[in-house]
Protein backbone atom coordinates (compact mmCIF):
# COMPACT_ATOMS: atom_id res chain seq x y z
CA UNK A 1 0.00 0.00 0.00
CA UNK A 2 1.31 3.27 -0.88
CA UNK A 3 1.79 5.65 2.03
CA UNK A 4 0.82 9.01 -0.09
CA UNK A 5 -1.22 9.42 -2.61
CA UNK A 6 2.32 10.80 -4.74
CA UNK A 7 3.90 7.24 -4.57
CA UNK A 8 0.92 5.91 -6.49
CA UNK A 9 0.99 8.95 -9.05
CA UNK A 10 4.84 8.29 -9.32
CA UNK A 11 4.69 4.68 -9.66
CA UNK A 12 2.11 5.47 -12.74
CA UNK A 13 4.17 7.99 -13.94
CA UNK A 14 7.36 5.85 -13.94
CA UNK A 15 5.91 3.76 -16.68
CA UNK A 16 5.44 6.21 -19.82
CA UNK A 17 8.83 7.94 -20.42
CA UNK A 18 11.97 8.59 -19.01
CA UNK A 19 10.85 12.62 -18.72
CA UNK A 20 8.41 10.65 -16.24
CA UNK A 21 10.41 7.97 -14.87
CA UNK A 22 12.75 11.11 -13.73
CA UNK A 23 9.85 13.37 -12.46
CA UNK A 24 8.20 10.38 -10.53
CA UNK A 25 11.60 9.41 -9.18
CA UNK A 26 12.24 12.54 -7.48
CA UNK A 27 8.42 13.18 -6.12
CA UNK A 28 8.47 10.08 -4.83
CA UNK A 29 9.02 8.55 -1.16
CA UNK A 30 12.11 7.05 -0.47
CA UNK A 31 10.49 4.55 1.97
CA UNK A 32 7.40 3.29 0.33
CA UNK A 33 8.64 -0.08 -1.56
CA UNK A 34 5.82 -0.12 -3.70
CA UNK A 35 6.35 3.01 -5.70
CA UNK A 36 10.14 2.05 -6.33
CA UNK A 37 9.10 -1.28 -7.53
CA UNK A 38 7.13 0.25 -9.92
CA UNK A 39 9.89 2.91 -11.08
CA UNK A 40 12.10 0.08 -10.95
CA UNK A 41 10.04 -1.97 -13.62
CA UNK A 42 9.57 1.42 -15.51
CA UNK A 43 13.08 1.92 -15.48
CA UNK A 44 13.44 -1.32 -16.94
CA UNK A 45 10.91 -0.77 -19.87
CA UNK A 46 12.33 2.38 -20.16
CA UNK A 47 15.49 0.88 -21.44
CA UNK A 48 14.07 -1.45 -23.23
CA UNK A 49 11.75 1.20 -25.76
CA UNK A 50 15.03 2.74 -25.71
CA UNK A 51 17.24 -0.33 -26.86
CA UNK A 52 13.94 -1.09 -29.25
CA UNK A 53 14.44 2.26 -30.94
CA UNK A 54 17.61 2.22 -31.96
CA UNK A 55 17.16 -1.32 -33.23
CA UNK A 56 14.25 -0.28 -35.53
CA UNK A 57 17.11 1.88 -37.25
CA UNK A 58 18.22 -1.12 -38.36
CA UNK A 59 16.93 -3.35 -41.47
CA UNK A 60 16.03 -6.91 -41.64
CA UNK A 61 16.16 -9.06 -38.77
CA UNK A 62 16.90 -6.50 -36.28
CA UNK A 63 14.39 -3.94 -37.42
CA UNK A 64 11.48 -6.68 -37.07
CA UNK A 65 13.06 -7.90 -33.60
CA UNK A 66 13.22 -4.00 -32.21
CA UNK A 67 9.41 -3.55 -33.54
CA UNK A 68 8.30 -7.13 -31.47
CA UNK A 69 10.59 -5.74 -28.17
CA UNK A 70 9.00 -2.39 -28.37
CA UNK A 71 4.95 -3.79 -28.84
CA UNK A 72 6.54 -5.70 -26.21
CA UNK A 73 7.39 -3.27 -23.85
CA UNK A 74 4.30 -1.38 -24.49
CA UNK A 75 2.23 -3.99 -23.30
CA UNK A 76 4.15 -4.47 -20.28
CA UNK A 77 4.20 -0.65 -19.80
CA UNK A 78 0.17 -1.27 -19.58
CA UNK A 79 0.73 -4.14 -17.50
CA UNK A 80 2.58 -2.45 -14.93
CA UNK A 81 0.24 0.91 -15.23
CA UNK A 82 -3.04 -1.20 -14.01
CA UNK A 83 -1.13 -3.18 -11.35
CA UNK A 84 0.26 0.65 -9.82
CA UNK A 85 -3.98 1.66 -9.73
CA UNK A 86 -4.64 -1.67 -8.07
CA UNK A 87 -1.51 -1.30 -5.49
CA UNK A 88 -0.72 -4.93 -6.53
CA UNK A 89 3.21 -5.72 -5.94
CA UNK A 90 3.25 -8.80 -8.25
CA UNK A 91 6.39 -8.58 -10.56
CA UNK A 92 5.46 -8.22 -14.48
CA UNK A 93 6.29 -11.23 -16.88
CA UNK A 94 9.92 -11.66 -18.00
CA UNK A 95 11.23 -8.23 -16.28
CA UNK A 96 10.11 -9.01 -13.42
CA UNK A 97 13.03 -10.72 -11.40
CA UNK A 98 15.24 -7.90 -12.84
CA UNK A 99 16.18 -5.14 -10.34
CA UNK A 100 18.09 -1.88 -11.07
CA UNK A 101 16.97 0.40 -8.15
Amino acid sequence: MYTEKKDKVAAVLGYLSWIFWIVAFLIRNRDDQLSRHHLNQGLVLAIAKTVSGLMMRFHGVIRTAGSALSVAALVLSIMGIVRAVKESSEPLPIIGDVKLL
